[in-house]
């Protein structure tokens, strides 16, 4: 109860700040420099569980925690937290669309920030040489019964390649 899917996304009924969660499924991808600036993809990355993790981990402006070795859903790979900041009234809004508001997106193709001070869980996998990011997310705001549950549909997820 409370959640709705649709193509890649989980999301919870609210899934906009200051109590939002969702889930979303992806393969990562090239880093831009400035995840304030809506340009094409301008730091490459390789295919790897480590090329992606590390070129995140590393970049200047993104604030992550450490990676760390991880299993899920029986596949062995890296996790680790990315904060949006708290200020991102800065960062461009998408071409074309000045409705759009400010996005902030460390990657594409990827999702952009639903909000500031959004925090994206990541668990970054090697799913038979695929490399799969499974990313939540959630906000200061959100209930800890929302986080149980966003937590819960993680550790319930299920990989079949």
């Amino acid at each position: 109860d409370g959640w709705s899917g649709f193509d890649r996304f989980l999301l919870s009924e609210d899934n906009q700040p200051p109590s939002g969660a969702g889930l979303s499924f992806g393969r990562g991808a090239w880093l831009l420099s400035d995840p304030c600036r809506y340009i094409a993809t301008d730091v490459p990355v390789g295919p790897s569980i480590a090329d992606f993790v590390d070129a995140v981990a590393e970049h200047p402006l993104l604030d992550t925690t450490t990676p760390a070795d991880v299993t899920l859903a029986g596949y062995s790979g890296k996790n680790f937290d990315l904060q949006v900041p708290a200020d991102i009234s800065t960062c461009e809004t998408e071409p074309g669309n000045p409705s759009s508001g400010p996005i902030y997106r460390p990657w594409e193709p990827g999702i952009y920030a639903q909000g500031p001070s959004q925090r994206w869980h990541l668990w970054v996998l090697d799913v038979d040489g695929t490399r799969v990011v499974v990313q939540s997310t959630d906000y200061a705001g959100t209930s800890p019964q929302r986080r149980a549950e966003l937590q819960a549909i993680v550790d319930s997820i299920k990989i079949e390649p």
